[in-house]
């Protein structure tokens, strides 16, 4: 009922607005603004729902020195508007082996945030990918326009058999965490 009133309201500014132009344009302007400003919040909404980045959005650069890489992330595309602050980069190492010294950039507030929870979504969610029977090791990095992170494999792991991933994550208003994975490759 309250949208029907919301609708019969907009119009009547719209047609009051209309009328008002020829004989005094401040006025009409004052009826038209409000208008104006619904669409304009109404077409915000619906294209941050509607734009969607995609991992062909994303290239990344390695850099190696000994068992010391560095990768680099750059956007080809505007961030989503609806994105988590936090994306997460997930190891898969030979013999469940850790992965040592990993430095990134980290969400300014990420001693606030619930870690254990998106932690878990996120094996929730690699769970229905067919991921590797090795248990993933999860790393959270801030999103951003430019980002890079670094690590230490351990000695007896071979770079072709670690799998990296880049899981971007993606948070519209009233509805579940949504990821995309990206591999990242190291040779």
């Amino acid at each position: 009922m309250s949208i029907i009133l919301a609708v019969i309201v907009l119009i009547g500014l719209f047609i009051l607005g209309i009328k008002f132009w020829k004989t005094s344009r401040i006025v009409a302007l004052l009826f038209l603004l409000p208008v104006l400003a619904i669409f304009l919040f109404a077409g915000f909404v619906f294209f941050n729902s509607w734009y969607h980045t995609t991992p062909d959005s994303l290239n990344f650069t390695v850099q190696k020195e000994n068992q010391s890489y560095t990768v680099t992330g750059v956007w080809n595309k505007p961030l989503d508007a609806y994105r988590f602050p936090t994306d997460f980069i997930v190891f898969y190492v030979p013999d469940n082996e850790e992965v040592t010294n990993v430095k990134r950039n980290r969400f300014e507030d990420y001693e606030k945030m619930d870690m254990f929870y998106f932690e878990e979504s996120v094996q929730e969610w690699i769970k229905h990918q067919h991921p590797p029977v090795l248990d993933p090791q999860i790393f959270d990095i801030e999103a951003s326009k430019e980002f890079s992170f670094s690590f230490v494999l351990p000695e007896n792991a071979n770079p072709n058999e670690v799998k990296i991933y880049y899981a971007h994550t993606r948070d519209e208003p009233m509805d579940a965490l949504e990821f995309w994975f990206k591999e990242i490759e190291l040779e």
